[in-house]
């Protein structure tokens, strides 16, 4: 079976510049610079555009462990906040697979900040069509 090495991107992936760090086989990584709009009234990163880069990084990774000919969507999606995504700063999501099955793909990640700590947590489950 003949697995996805070119990195697939979006149209939101684009808009709020987002890119791929690297890619591998199980393996993804995405980077985004949280812009003064991500902000929330607490002036950090809002959730919602950190759920955004985990399930980006996470469904890159589940594409590079199936064939080219089949596509994936998350269909549950856990996100675990750690620490605030500061505005200005870089932020890099790492996913990896962990279950690739005929139907379904399990994958988790881990969104830091450029300084390296923390800032959240995600697991996601795909079906594969």
């Amino acid at each position: 079976m003949a697995h996805r090495v070119t990195p697939v991107t979006s149209a939101a992936m684009r808009w709020l510049g987002i890119g791929v760090v690297a890619a591998g086989e199980g393996r993804a990584g995405l980077g985004m610079a949280a812009r003064a709009e991500m902000a929330n009234r607490s002036e950090a990163v809002h959730g919602g555009f950190l759920a955004l880069l985990a399930d980006s990084a996470m469904g890159q990774a589940v594409s590079t462990a199936r064939s080219e000919e089949r596509r994936q969507a998350s269909f549950d999606l856990k996100l675990s906040f750690i620490a605030p995504g500061r505005i200005g700063e870089r932020l890099e999501a790492v996913a990896t697979v962990l279950h690739s099955g005929r139907r379904t793909g399990v994958a988790d990640c881990r969104v830091t900040g450029e300084d390296g700590r923390l800032v959240a947590t995600a697991t996601a489950t795909f079906i594969i069509f």
